[in-house]
């Protein structure tokens, strides 16, 4: 059932919480779609429970499976436009993309999962910038855990944050949270510390009036890792050596999905050093090898 949020705006909480806006007029927009049918199967029996047909539209905050894996069967069911950035589009449409990317070739079997390559589905309108999209929901970049993020901020001052930061549970559990981009994302997070609105619903984690603690912690793990990876560098290592020692350091358990993530997470960070100028690489018996630069303290 849907959960009431304030004025016209509601959520349906779960493993990724799904928004919801009903429109004056009638009918409803819903942000994000979850992970598979049964999660479309699930936004549709909620919406018809609440009298809130028909579904007039779909925005996807990002590509991620569990985020735009509802969209192919809401979109057989009803006539809902769907709404992504260019870039997450792409991958919507062409959801081989997201383990493709991530194993840098033809992903294996093991991963293509429903977990990394969520069901193809369309995207009728791209969100090419700040505020364009279906009114009166207002689109915010918030770029970082993927490159084109998005939040949604309806009329009632509820911005609906997708993964721009993770729950302090979450936190807890993984060491080394997976952010594509992580200079754009410490930028988000920036911008979300003081943004404006009255209730923030981050995907995963609990409706909150004040992110700014669990903000906070986000951005001290982001430069906690990069330092961390920093110190590991004194001494010479590859991309795979660094995520072995931070597995090992940090007691973190690795599966097929959770080591490609964490390959990923690490290979952003040594990205946003390498800008900084903080790392160099090189190639080494036939190894990329990374090693922190001359004089870095």
């Amino acid at each position: 059932m849907l959960t009431h949020i304030q004025g016209r705006t509601y959520y349906l909480p779960g493993p990724v919480n799904i928004g919801v806006y009903l429109y004056p007029e009638g009918g409803a927009a819903v942000i994000d779609t979850g992970l598979d049918d049964e999660s479309g199967r699930r936004v549709l029996k909620a919406l018809r429970a609440a009298d809130a047909l028909p579904l007039r539209n779909i925005v996807n905050t990002h590509s991620h499976a569990d985020h735009c894996g509802g969209n192919a069967f809401l979109q057989k069911r009803t006539e809902a436009l769907t709404w992504a950035a260019p870039l997450e589009a792409a991958v919507i449409e062409n959801p081989y993309l997201e383990p493709f990317y991530l194993s840098g070739g033809d992903p294996f079997p093991a991963l293509k999962n429903k977990f990394l390559m969520a069901k193809p589905s369309r995207v009728d309108r791209r969100l090419e910038s700040e505020n364009t999209g279906p009114e009166p929901l207002r689109v915010v970049p918030l770029p970082g855990h993927a490159p084109e993020q998005v939040g949604v901020l309806t009329p009632d001052a509820v911005l609906f944050c997708a993964d721009a930061f993770f729950s302090g549970a979450t936190l807890d559990k993984y060491y080394l949270p997976y952010f594509a981009r992580v200079q754009p994302a410490l930028t988000t997070l920036e911008k979300l510390a003081t943004f404006e609105a009255d209730f923030f619903v981050p995907s995963h984690g609990e409706l909150t009036t004040d992110p700014g603690p669990v903000v906070a912690a986000n951005k001290t793990r982001l430069t906690a890792v990069s330092e961390h990876i920093l110190a590991l560098l004194a001494e010479p290592h590859s991309r795979e050596d660094l995520v072995a020692r931070i597995a090992g350091d940090k007691g973190i358990a690795l599966n097929t999905d959770q080591y490609f993530l964490s390959t990923a997470a690490v290979a952003a960070h040594l990205a946003y050093l390498a800008e900084g100028g903080l790392v160099r690489h090189r190639f080494e018996g036939g190894r990329l090898i990374w090693q922190r630069a001359t004089g870095t303290p």
